[in-house]
């Protein structure tokens, strides 16, 4: 079995500011020995459970408050982004790359 591991350090808005309190991680361990990364449908699948993974282990930090949003956001960035790079395969960097410029682009 091949799994992915998203590992989320919890942040905190204190004061506006993000501070981070390390001795909370959260994982989720996503499976994908069943996809073909080298077709565009299996690191689309995959990306997909990438995404759901990062939002379950942010959602701690989900809110509606605006600044709360931003740290989630982030989490989620930061979680996604370490996952792409362990699994480190070129169709999955190419979407994760093309959700970033769009979601960077407004």
């Amino acid at each position: 079995m091949i799994v992915a591991t998203l590992v989320v350090l919890i942040c905190a808005a204190n004061s506006g500011r993000v501070v981070a309190q390390p001795a909370e991680f959260l994982t989720k361990t996503v499976a994908y020995g069943d996809l073909n990364l080298d077709a565009d449908q299996g690191a689309k699948v995959l990306y997909a459970r990438l995404q759901y993974a990062a939002h379950y282990v942010c959602s701690p930090l989900e809110s509606r408050e605006l600044s709360r949003k931003t740290v989630w956001q982030a989490c989620v960035n930061k979680a996604l982004a370490s996952a792409v790079t362990q699994i480190n395969k070129p169709r999955v960097n190419a979407l994760y790359k093309q959700s970033a410029s769009r979601s960077s682009a407004g």
